[in-house]
Formats: structure tokens, C-alpha cells, sequence
């Protein structure tokens, strides 16, 4: 038996003794809107949706790799950023996008978090696909995930969104209910 297999079983077990969660896909919460009009990618967290009146919704998105608190006022076709409360208008399809998949949304966000599991550390976490490293995660640790691009999975494990490679990270996918 190979190590990353005998380190995936081990995995396996000690989560089973800590806790008996499903394996599944990993859910996709992120949903890629397009590149904003200065180039960067829009990326929103469908599951950080929360109603809070009946014109708006709070959210999260992505702005290449910076997270951005909002919250946006459908009514008005609007979104506030947070701390700065800057108020926004749609500048390019992509940020006209996020608007409309936020509001169609309105706070339906999913009841399961998405984790993978580093069993095979050191893992690199990108700013892109290749990209420059943001850091790396040296220890056998969860992390949490956001949908995936192709073998890459979206992931805030650096306190910013960023990639990390399915074969590289050896990554369990577990979908944990919260209650």
C-alpha cells in the first residue's frame, strides 16, 4: 500500500472516531460571474446568502482574491460593500450577473459546509490555477471549499479566497451538516 493511500485511510479513521460524516461531492457554492470591467474575476458564495429585509440580501463575493462583505438592494439593482458602505451600480455584465444570481437567490443559502481534508502536506494554495502561492499549509488540517474550477478547488484556508489542487493537496471531500 502506498503512503498517500495508507495517509487517506488513516484520515478516514480518525475523522470516523471523531465524528461519521457523509463523503460526497463537494457542493458548489461558488458561482463564477464573469470578469469585472478592470479584468478580475467575480466569483459570488451563494451559501454566504442571507435575506435580511425584503429587498435585500447580504453576500459574499470574490473580486479576483480579495473577499468582499455586501449587501444588496434589489429593488434599487444596487450593492453596498462593507466597511467602506460604498454603494455600486453595475459597470460591466459581470458585476450585472453577480447582482441578478444574489437576488434570484435571496438568502436560499445551503445548510452544508464543504471541507477538505490536507492528508499529504505541504499544499500550496494559488491566487489562480498556477498562479502565485498565497501559502502553504504544512500540517494534516480541514479546510474549508467553495465549488471547484476543473481539478482546482476554491478555498479561504489563507484569510483570502484562493485555489488549491485536488491531487496535490490529496483532499478528502466531506459534507458536514450543520444543525
Amino acid at each position: 500500500m502506498n503512503t498517500s493511500v495508507k495517509l487517506l485511510t488513516a484520515a478516514l479513521a480518525i475523522t470516523a472516531s471523531v465524528s461519521i460524516p457523509r463523503i460526497a461531492a463537494a457542493q458548489n457554492c461558488n458561482y463564477y460571474a464573469g470578469q469585472a470591467s478592470n479584468g478580475q474575476t467575480i466569483n459570488v458564495d451563494l451559501c454566504s446568502t442571507q435575506r435580511v429585509s425584503d429587498r435585500s440580501v447580504d453576500f459574499v463575493y470574490f473580486l479576483g482574491s480579495e473577499k468582499i462583505y455586501s449587501q444588496a438592494n434589489c429593488q434599487a439593482g444596487t450593492w453596498t460593500t462593507f466597511p467602506e458602505k460604498t454603494v455600486n451600480r453595475p459597470q460591466s455584465q459581470a458585476t450585472q450577473t453577480m447582482l441578478n444570481a444574489v437576488c434570484q437567490n435571496r438568502g436560499q443559502n445551503q445548510t452544508r459546509a464543504t471541507q477538505a481534508f490536507i492528508v499529504n502536506p505541504p499544499s500550496n494554495v494559488r491566487d489562480s490555477p498556477n498562479g502565485r502561492v498565497l501559502c502553504s499549509l504544512n500540517s494534516r488540517t480541514p479546510i474549508n471549499t467553495y465549488g471547484s474550477k476543473g481539478n482546482w478547488y476554491y478555498t479561504d484556508a489563507c484569510g483570502q479566497m484562493g485555489m488549491i489542487h485536488s491531487r496535490g493537496c490529496y483532499a478528502l471531500l466531506l459534507d458536514w451538516e450543520h444543525e
